[in-house]
């Protein structure tokens, strides 16, 4: 059997093979640098919606339709980097809330079916109970119906203008009853101010 001899520079390294070590150390080190760097520019994901704040939405991909409302209450906050156009999401303590515009919508009822589909494509989630809706309020008129989980109770509404916008709210929250107060509608409905087509 032969010997090979293998000669090692000062840092340990085999003689020849330091830009290897220098590349394999910034294939390591710059992505990680960038996602710090990234995390730090954008700040914190979440941010804190303070109370009587305006939001607005517009729809997409034409933006033929806007909403601008305001949700009841304190402590709500939104993923604050994931603020979309055409949809937000929110948390108080253990209530979520979905709101979003869509445009030249002809069928409200049609619309709620196609959005509950979404909810129920989940495992453990049904909707039900579809009935008219309308917001003394505001003047909107649509359809909302009940959402029932294993251990969730909800609503989803869908107004509109009749003009082709309408706005879609659903609200989730722990419980068994989708008539309590916590995902009543309203409050939320008769801050919407929905325009365009």
């Amino acid at each position: 059997m032969g010997e090979v001899t293998i000669r090692l520079n000062r840092f340990g390294l085999e003689r020849g093979r330091m830009w290897q070590a220098v590349l394999a150390a910034v294939a390591i080190a710059l992505p990680l640098a960038v996602w710090l760097g990234l995390e730090r520019a954008l700040g914190d994901s979440v941010q804190t919606i303070g109370d009587g704040d305006t939001l607005y939405l517009q729809s997409s991909p034409v933006a033929a339709a806007s909403l601008e409302y305001e949700l009841p209450g304190k402590g709500w906050t939104s993923p604050g980097v994931h603020f979309a156009d055409q949809r937000q999401n929110f948390t108080r303590d253990h209530l979520t809330a979905s709101v979003e515009v869509d445009s030249g919508v002809d069928s409200l009822e049609r619309l709620l079916e196609r959005r509950a589909s979404q909810i129920v494509g989940q495992p453990g989630y049904a909707y039900n109970n579809l009935r008219a809706y309308t917001d003394t309020a505001t003047g909107l008129t649509g359809f909302r119906a009940d959402v029932i989980g294993i251990d969730t109770a909800g609503s989803i509404t869908v107004v509109g203008n009749d003009k082709g916008a309408a706005a879609i709210l659903v609200l989730l929250a722990p419980g068994a009853d989708p008539n309590a107060a916590t995902v009543d509608p309203a409050p939320f409905i008769a801050t919407f101010k929905l325009e365009g087509e």
